[in-house]
């Protein structure tokens, strides 16, 4: 199961971003969206999980604070 999470701090990175995720099961894959020119962060992202361990994510960090930013956590 894709997730999605917006509002990233712009220092965020995907190896940061797995390892919030890795406490609710397995993580197959992160990313952090960049702008093509210039590769700076958009400040949203994505992880893939399985799918009880991303429902789990999801209820417990939607609008968390991470890395002082509230995070929106949600299904793709």
């Amino acid at each position: 199961m894709q997730v999605y999470i917006g509002n990233l701090n712009v220092m965020t990175t995907s190896h940061q971003l797995a390892n919030l995720f890795r406490p609710f099961g397995s993580v197959k894959l992160s990313r952090i969206v960049s702008d093509v020119k210039t590769g700076r962060s958009l400040g949203f992202g994505y992880v893939e999980m399985d799918a009880r361990g991303a429902q789990s994510a999801i209820r417990r960090l939607n609008r968390f604070l991470f890395m002082n930013a509230y995070v929106e956590v949600k299904e793709v």
